[in-house]
Order: structure tokens, then sequence, then C-alpha cells
């Protein structure tokens, strides 16, 4: 599932919940989507920085997984900056 879908369908449960306005959906969306990236990234840093703990001896290993994960997250900014 998309973070931009998962972002809308929390949203829309957070709205039903409270018996709220259906129209503050996207702004909803957005806060849940922002706090999602944000958690996504700080979860990549701590990987990025697992690796390169375990991985000093071959230090190549470790920029090859830290380059590949900086790529992905690329990847997922550039995705969700299309949808909006």
């Amino acid at each position: 599932m998309s973070i931009k879908r998962l972002a809308d369908n929390t949203a829309e449960e957070i709205l039903k919940s409270l018996d709220g306005d259906v129209n503050k959906s996207d702004d909803i969306s957005w806060i849940v989507e922002k706090a999602l990236l944000t958690v996504l990234r700080e979860a990549r840093e701590g990987c990025v920085d697992v690796v390169n703990i375990c991985c000093s001896p071959d230090r190549d290993l470790a920029h090859k997984i830290a380059d590949e994960l900086q790529l992905k997250e690329k990847a997922l900014i550039a995705n969700l900056s299309s949808l909006r």
C-alpha cells in the first residue's frame, strides 16, 4: 500500500471516528503523510548507521547499501511529489 493511500485511509478513519467534516480529509491526510515520511526517513537513517557500523571492515558493501537506500528514498519522494 502506498503512503498516500495509507494516509488517506487513516484520515478517513479519523474523521469517521470524530464525526468530522469530510472536507478536512485532505488536510489530515497530508499531516499523516508527512508523519509517515518522517518516520521512514528516520528509520532509513538508522539502517544506514547500522550498516556502516556492522560493515566497517568492508566499507564498499556499506556504501553500496547506503547508496541503494538513498536511491529508494529519492524514488519514494518523487512518487509522492507526483501525487500532489
